[in-house]
């Protein structure tokens, strides 16, 4: 499974209410850094073949996500 794959299972609170985010728009939060596993930096496409301690995703955006 993918870091992308396994990301699009959870739903992504906002101030409004919770979604699931599309693959396109974690695509582009993979893409700019976005989104750090274990405290590294991971790219969508990478296997996830290790432990997962943390996920920190910093969308452009008002909001900070914490999963």
């Amino acid at each position: 499974m993918t870091a992308l794959q396994w990301l699009t299972q959870f739903p992504l609170p906002s101030r409004e209410h919770v979604a699931f985010a599309s693959k396109s728009e974690l695509r582009r939060w993979f893409d700019a850094g976005n989104v750090w596993m274990n405290a590294e930096r991971v790219e969508a496409n990478e296997e996830m073949n290790f432990n997962l301690i943390s996920v920190v995703i910093f969308p452009k955006g008002k909001r900070i996500t914490l999963l």
